[in-house]
Protein backbone atom coordinates (compact mmCIF):
# COMPACT_ATOMS: atom_id res chain seq x y z
CA UNK A 1 0.00 0.00 0.00
CA UNK A 2 2.76 2.16 0.76
CA UNK A 3 4.22 2.00 -2.85
CA UNK A 4 0.80 3.40 -4.27
CA UNK A 5 0.81 6.30 -2.27
CA UNK A 6 4.02 7.05 -2.92
CA UNK A 7 3.13 7.97 -6.67
CA UNK A 8 0.41 10.09 -6.13
CA UNK A 9 2.33 12.17 -3.33
CA UNK A 10 4.71 12.52 -6.26
CA UNK A 11 1.96 13.81 -8.36
CA UNK A 12 0.43 15.91 -5.95
CA UNK A 13 3.78 17.89 -5.29
CA UNK A 14 4.82 18.46 -9.33
CA UNK A 15 1.50 19.79 -9.19
CA UNK A 16 1.34 22.28 -6.16
CA UNK A 17 5.00 23.34 -6.92
CA UNK A 18 3.93 25.79 -9.80
CA UNK A 19 1.39 27.18 -7.81
CA UNK A 20 3.22 27.69 -4.93
CA UNK A 21 6.28 29.49 -7.12
CA UNK A 22 3.60 32.05 -8.62
CA UNK A 23 2.31 32.72 -4.88
CA UNK A 24 6.07 33.59 -3.53
CA UNK A 25 7.05 35.62 -7.05
CA UNK A 26 8.38 39.33 -6.25
CA UNK A 27 6.44 42.03 -7.13
CA UNK A 28 7.61 45.21 -7.34
CA UNK A 29 6.70 47.86 -4.90
CA UNK A 30 7.50 51.01 -6.64
CA UNK A 31 6.10 50.70 -10.19
CA UNK A 32 6.57 53.67 -12.40
CA UNK A 33 3.57 55.23 -13.31
CA UNK A 34 2.37 54.44 -16.66
CA UNK A 35 0.88 58.38 -17.22
CA UNK A 36 4.26 59.87 -16.81
CA UNK A 37 5.73 57.46 -18.84
CA UNK A 38 7.88 59.33 -21.76
CA UNK A 39 6.53 57.54 -23.96
CA UNK A 40 3.35 59.46 -23.74
CA UNK A 41 4.58 62.85 -23.71
CA UNK A 42 6.26 62.52 -26.82
CA UNK A 43 4.05 64.11 -29.45
CA UNK A 44 2.73 67.47 -30.74
CA UNK A 45 1.17 69.30 -27.64
CA UNK A 46 -0.62 72.79 -27.68
CA UNK A 47 -0.34 75.11 -24.88
CA UNK A 48 -3.94 76.22 -23.54
CA UNK A 49 -3.10 77.88 -20.14
CA UNK A 50 -0.85 79.01 -17.73
CA UNK A 51 -2.06 80.07 -14.69
CA UNK A 52 -0.75 81.99 -11.99
CA UNK A 53 -1.82 82.23 -8.59
CA UNK A 54 -1.88 84.75 -7.04
CA UNK A 55 -2.54 86.81 -9.93
CA UNK A 56 0.00 89.11 -11.84
CA UNK A 57 -0.83 92.33 -12.74
CA UNK A 58 -4.00 93.81 -13.43
CA UNK A 59 -5.50 90.47 -12.28
CA UNK A 60 -4.16 88.52 -14.97
CA UNK A 61 -4.54 84.66 -14.01
CA UNK A 62 -4.02 83.17 -17.02
CA UNK A 63 -1.05 84.42 -19.52
CA UNK A 64 -1.82 82.45 -22.45
CA UNK A 65 -4.88 83.36 -22.50
CA UNK A 66 -3.84 87.80 -21.91
CA UNK A 67 -1.15 86.75 -24.71
CA UNK A 68 -3.65 85.67 -27.08
CA UNK A 69 -6.54 88.17 -26.14
CA UNK A 70 -3.98 91.10 -26.96
CA UNK A 71 -2.88 89.16 -30.26
CA UNK A 72 -6.55 89.57 -30.90
CA UNK A 73 -6.53 93.16 -30.22
CA UNK A 74 -3.34 94.31 -31.87
CA UNK A 75 -2.81 92.01 -34.65
CA UNK A 76 -6.28 90.41 -35.39
CA UNK A 77 -4.37 86.89 -35.18
CA UNK A 78 -5.38 83.77 -33.21
CA UNK A 79 -2.18 82.33 -31.93
CA UNK A 80 -1.87 78.58 -31.16
CA UNK A 81 1.07 77.64 -29.82
CA UNK A 82 2.05 73.95 -30.56
CA UNK A 83 5.41 72.29 -29.21
CA UNK A 84 6.40 68.71 -30.69
CA UNK A 85 7.57 66.78 -27.70
CA UNK A 86 10.36 64.10 -29.56
CA UNK A 87 10.46 60.66 -28.37
CA UNK A 88 14.23 61.41 -28.48
CA UNK A 89 14.46 64.16 -25.86
CA UNK A 90 14.48 67.39 -28.55
CA UNK A 91 11.56 69.66 -28.18
CA UNK A 92 10.82 71.59 -31.14
CA UNK A 93 8.35 75.01 -30.85
CA UNK A 94 6.02 75.26 -33.33
CA UNK A 95 3.90 78.86 -32.82
CA UNK A 96 1.16 79.11 -35.45
CA UNK A 97 -1.04 81.78 -36.39
CA UNK A 98 -4.40 81.70 -37.92
CA UNK A 99 -3.78 84.82 -39.69
CA UNK A 100 -0.85 86.39 -42.15
CA UNK A 101 2.30 86.10 -40.26
CA UNK A 102 2.03 88.82 -37.58
CA UNK A 103 6.26 88.85 -36.24
CA UNK A 104 4.72 88.49 -32.93
CA UNK A 105 7.79 86.46 -30.65
CA UNK A 106 6.51 82.82 -29.02
CA UNK A 107 5.60 83.72 -24.91
CA UNK A 108 8.68 83.72 -23.44
CA UNK A 109 7.37 81.21 -20.52
CA UNK A 110 7.33 78.04 -22.34
CA UNK A 111 10.32 75.65 -23.57
CA UNK A 112 12.75 77.40 -26.64
CA UNK A 113 14.17 76.00 -29.64
CA UNK A 114 17.30 73.84 -28.73
CA UNK A 115 15.34 72.99 -25.50
CA UNK A 116 15.52 69.21 -23.84
CA UNK A 117 12.76 67.44 -22.11
CA UNK A 118 13.25 64.47 -19.76
CA UNK A 119 10.49 62.71 -17.69
CA UNK A 120 12.03 61.50 -14.08
CA UNK A 121 9.17 59.50 -12.59
CA UNK A 122 6.37 62.05 -11.92
CA UNK A 123 8.76 65.30 -12.94
CA UNK A 124 9.02 67.21 -16.40
CA UNK A 125 12.68 68.62 -16.93
CA UNK A 126 13.54 70.67 -19.37
CA UNK A 127 16.99 71.60 -20.27
CA UNK A 128 17.47 75.15 -21.63
CA UNK A 129 20.19 75.91 -24.23
CA UNK A 130 21.52 78.00 -22.21
CA UNK A 131 22.61 75.97 -19.26
CA UNK A 132 19.25 76.27 -17.10
CA UNK A 133 17.18 73.88 -16.47
CA UNK A 134 13.46 73.61 -15.08
CA UNK A 135 12.00 70.88 -13.35
CA UNK A 136 8.13 70.68 -12.92
CA UNK A 137 5.26 67.95 -11.15
CA UNK A 138 4.21 66.51 -14.37
CA UNK A 139 0.82 64.88 -14.29
CA UNK A 140 -0.89 63.46 -17.90
CA UNK A 141 -4.77 63.12 -17.76
CA UNK A 142 -7.70 62.09 -20.16
CA UNK A 143 -9.68 65.51 -21.08
CA UNK A 144 -12.69 66.23 -23.41
CA UNK A 145 -12.53 69.40 -25.95
CA UNK A 146 -15.36 71.42 -26.41
CA UNK A 147 -16.62 69.75 -29.39
CA UNK A 148 -17.13 66.65 -27.10
CA UNK A 149 -13.66 64.64 -28.64
CA UNK A 150 -11.58 63.13 -26.46
CA UNK A 151 -8.02 63.79 -25.80
CA UNK A 152 -5.01 63.75 -23.73
CA UNK A 153 -3.67 66.97 -20.93
CA UNK A 154 -0.61 67.13 -20.22
CA UNK A 155 -0.30 69.45 -16.80
CA UNK A 156 3.24 71.31 -15.07
CA UNK A 157 3.19 72.64 -11.94
CA UNK A 158 5.73 74.62 -10.32
CA UNK A 159 6.43 76.88 -7.43
CA UNK A 160 8.54 80.24 -8.43
CA UNK A 161 8.67 82.41 -5.66
CA UNK A 162 5.38 83.09 -4.08
CA UNK A 163 3.72 82.28 -7.15
CA UNK A 164 2.09 78.53 -8.08
CA UNK A 165 2.42 78.30 -11.95
CA UNK A 166 0.64 75.82 -13.54
CA UNK A 167 0.98 75.01 -17.21
CA UNK A 168 -1.72 72.89 -19.32
CA UNK A 169 -1.46 71.24 -22.53
CA UNK A 170 -3.37 69.32 -25.00
CA UNK A 171 -2.54 66.68 -27.14
CA UNK A 172 -2.87 67.60 -30.92
CA UNK A 173 -1.38 64.56 -32.54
Amino acid sequence: MKTIRFPYLSVLLLLTLPLLAAFCSKKTSDPTPKNTHPVTVASVWAWKHLYVSPPVENNIDDIVDFYVQLSLLTSKCLPELLYEFKSDGTLIPISQTICAASGLSPLQFGPRTGDTWSVNGSKIVISHVDGNRDEADLELTDGTLSSGAKSKVMTWKRQIGNQQYTWEFERKL
